[in-house]
């Protein structure tokens, strides 16, 4: 199966390289679509490493593509995008193409499945709630985030599934 793993800001974007390896280890192909703001917590480099020339961070990065957005959704199976931050997940819910990911994910003809991932005060936001709800009723499959220890320091429902987890869950998705 080729996958599309979207990271966008959170601090637990370096989980996202532990997704894309548990994947590598079940025998898919990746590749990766990184926002700026995920970048700013976990390098591209860090991807590429593991999947060379076929990590992504800016939309018109390739002159010779300038359909990237377009292309991506043609040759992958399934779109995850882990983690999903508020942001990521409002900006999906309103249909805004503003970066590669988010155009990436209205382009995309496939199976889309999140997995939120942010603080608890967030998570349970009217606003956030939403804006999942929204996506939900669009066909977007979402993995539920899990409560314990946040980042703040914090104990409540907002961090993201172990990768194993979430690759499952996924894997399960696709050949429902």
């Amino acid at each position: 199966m080729n996958v599309l793993l979207g990271v966008s800001g959170s601090i637990s974007a370096y989980k996202a390289v532990d997704i894309l390896r548990a994947f590598q280890r079940q025998g898919n192909d990746v590749s990766v679509v990184l926002t700026r703001n995920a970048c700013r917590f976990v390098q591209p480099l860090t991807f590429d490493t593991f999947v060379p020339g076929r990590v992504h961070t800016q939309w018109f990065e390739d002159a010779d593509d300038p359909l990237l957005h377009i292309h991506l959704g043609r040759e992958h199976d399934l779109f995850l995008i882990a983690p999903a931050s508020a942001a990521t997940i409002a900006r999906m819910a309103c249909g805004m193409a503003e970066d590669l990911l988010t155009a990436t994910y209205l382009a995309f003809p496939g199976r889309v499945v999140i997995a939120p991932a942010m603080n608890e005060v967030m998570y349970a936001h009217p606003a956030v709630t939403h804006n999942l709800l929204t996506l939900r009723e669009r066909g977007v499959e979402m993995i539920q985030p899990e409560k314990g220890e946040l980042a703040c320091g914090n104990q409540g429902t907002g961090r993201l599934p172990e990768a194993q987890h979430i690759v499952e869950y996924c894997l399960g998705v696709v050949r429902v």
